[in-house]
């Protein structure tokens, strides 16, 4: 551990000496965030902070380097072999570096990466294989290597740029990330990564003495980049020995962070950029539209750091809550490593709960899109409700259900036969259980209007297909190994998924009717009875009311404190002046017919001093009159 120590403690040293430096040939060389529009900081403070990092990181390396010459084994030979990753560390902060002097456009700084990520392959480095936390077992990626590696870089690199939004904030996650990785590679043995990432926390704890808040100098592009593509590379050895295999949740958790906030930028932005219009009611014709760039390069003060600001922490306490985060995770990170099988399941489901709640807690407007039902107009486009739209989808679920079986009931990669006797049978499958769908009628009815009848009959087909399937297996091809649980999930699986398609609409109308918009009338249903109930169905059925529903009045005491179809019985007439003060409420809807007068000459008396509308509710039938469709037709 000697080593380790003495390396970081060099680095931290040239850091901290470095950097006073660094800071005045930016100041003489013009490269100075001013103050205003989306920065925070409030005076000059001159950018370059990566260059004094990257420097102490290449110095100390010297040094170790320099004394394994000598025959001092300061690395024990495992230096070796990442030339070209420092030389792809060199390209990113070289054009860190130029856009900090004058700014550089995305697609540039894209290309520079790309470049880098060519270089991290051409080292060697790539992400071969993908470990299985809970068996252990290892899943080649093939071809797949190169553009999952490039992904992983390119994504890492400008994630670190992306929270580089408040002082300390960028150099402090990386420095807890980078110490997570050197105690994961201690523990797997792998030497080289735990030395470079030792240098690296090292140089970062120099650099953060200047640039914690109140910074007098900032990491700037060339050091925001650096410690992303360095992170990336580092993450990717740190969970298994040698370069052909990375455990997936390693470099996940220990990189939580700058991750979870580049995915969520992603997507409130692509969500924020989102419009359905309605172009013709009459025909049923919806656009599909994008009002904006979603450009996940555009910047805004959206990040995490920035929520958490407008929450009402100070700057000082976003940045040390992150560093708590980071460090957590960090922990999780390394338990994941001793642990195994349901332990990291566990893991797994309390990050996933964690991330959950924050997000919800930050209050991302943006991904409440499905909340709000704006894709509700999704389903009524006419090519969703095409018979032959309706049986790609169902194709592509099938065949997916069915390869899930054989490689669950496996517990990993099939053997040889097994892959072989798949990819012979998906298709005959496929075609068999979609010959089932059509010849039940499954594909008579739209996903909108899917009812109860319509499920039964789907259910029906499927079991008629999961017959058809098994005769078609057992005759043409014989049944598969361990043909029970295989055929059992099978169907459980593509029934799921089938089912799922069509009440998915459902979902999205129950889960929009719950997060009513800020232009409807809040309003009181009195009477809790049959009619009131059934006005409740209207107006949760009917956005276009404009109605939010606060509650029940009513008569019955026994109902009081109650809830009626989801909607609390709050009290009686006595209280109806109290509830409209207390709940804001804009209308009163009579909708029982039992009311006596004396209770409408109350009700009248509570709302018209608060100019609250007192209305009846009715349902009544009228006669169509003859030529009234004519006289539509004129009047259109």
């Amino acid at each position: 551990m000697l080593k380790y120590a003495v390396l970081a403690a060099l680095a931290a040293a040239i850091a901290f000496v470095l950097t006073p430096r660094v800071r005045a040939l930016a100041l003489r060389l013009g490269a100075i965030d001013e103050p205003g529009g989306r920065r925070i900081h409030q005076g000059r403070v001159p950018r370059l902070g990566g260059l004094a990092v990257f420097a102490a990181f290449l110095s100390a390396l010297a040094v170790g380097w320099g004394l394994d010459l000598l025959g001092i084994d300061a690395f024990f030979g495992h230096g070796a072999g990442w030339s070209w990753v420092l030389g792809g560390a060199t390209v990113v902060a070289g054009v860190g570096a130029v856009d900090d002097l004058r700014k550089v456009g995305p697609a540039a700084k894209l290309l520079f990466q790309l470049v880098a990520g060519l270089m991290v392959l051409l080292g060697g480095h790539g992400i071969a294989a993908v470990t299985n936390p809970f068996s252990g077992e290892v899943l080649s990626l093939g071809w797949l290597s190169a553009p999952i590696t490039l992904l992983w870089v390119v994504g890492i690199t400008n994630a670190f740029n992306l929270i580089d939004g408040l002082d300390g904030l960028a150099a402090g996650v990386a420095l807890i990330a980078s110490s997570t990785l050197f105690m994961v590679s201690v523990t797997n043995g792998t030497v080289d990564v735990a030395l470079l990432s030792a240098t690296l926390a090292g140089s970062l704890a120099g650099f953060l003495y200047y640039n914690f808040n109140p910074a007098s100098i900032f990491l700037g592009d060339s050091g925001a980049l650096l410690l992303g593509y360095l992170l990336s590379v580092l993450s990717i050895h740190s969970a298994h020995k040698g370069a052909t295999a990375v455990v997936i949740f390693v470099p996940i958790l220990a990189l939580g962070l700058p991750i979870m906030d580049i995915l969520l930028s992603m997507v409130r932005r692509l969500l924020g950029a989102l419009h359905i219009a309605q172009v013709d009611p009459e025909r049923n014709e919806y656009r599909f539209l994008f009002v904006r760039s979603a450009s996940v390069f555009r910047a805004d003060r959206n990040h995490i750091h920035h929520r958490l600001m407008r929450l009402g922490f100070t700057q000082r306490n976003v940045v040390l809550l992150l560093y708590t985060i980071s460090v957590l995770l960090g922990l999780l990170a390394f338990l994941s490593v001793v642990l195994r099988g349901s332990s990291t399941a566990a893991l797994v489901a309390i990050v996933a709960g964690a991330a959950y709640v924050g997000i919800r807690k930050l209050g991302y407007q943006e991904v409440e899109i499905f909340r709000r039902g704006a894709l509700l107009p999704l389903f009524q486009l006419p090519v969703v409700n095409r018979r032959l739209f309706h049986a790609m989808v169902d194709a592509g679920m099938v065949c997916l259900s069915y390869t899930l079986a054989f490689f669950v009931v496996a517990s990993g990669p099939l053997a040889g036969d097994e892959r072989n006797y798949l990819l012979r049978t998906v298709v005959p499958v496929a075609v068999a259980k979609l010959t089932a769908f059509a010849y039940a009628g499954v594909y008579w009815r739209t996903y909108r209007y899917t009812n109860t009848g319509d499920l039964l009959r789907l259910l029906k087909g499927m079991l008629a297909a999961q017959v058809l399937e098994i005769i078609v297996l057992a005759a043409a091809f014989g049944l598969p190994t361990h043909a029970l649980p295989v055929l059992l999930l099978d169907f459980y699986l593509s029934a799921t998924c089938v089912v799922g398609t069509r009440v998915s609409f459902k979902v999205f109308e129950v889960l929009a009717r719950s997060e009513p918009s800020g232009e409807t009338r809040r309003v009181l249903i009195y009477g809790a009875s049959g009619t009131g109930t059934a006005l409740l169905r209207e107006i949760e059925q009917d956005p276009a009311l404009g109605y939010e529903v606060v509650g029940f009045i009513d008569d019955y005491s026994a109902w009081w404190g109650h809830e009626v179809n989801g909607v609390r019985v709050l009290g009686g007439i006595n209280e109806l002046g109290t509830l409209i003060d207390l709940h804001g409420v804009r209308e009163v809807i009579v909708a029982s017919r039992n009311v006596l007068p004396e209770r409408i000459e109350a009700a009248m008396i509570a709302c018209g001093p608060r100019g609250v509308p007192l209305r009846r509710f009715q349902i009544t039938l009228d006669q169509v009159q003859p030529g009234t469709a004519a006289v539509a037709e004129q009047i259109q």
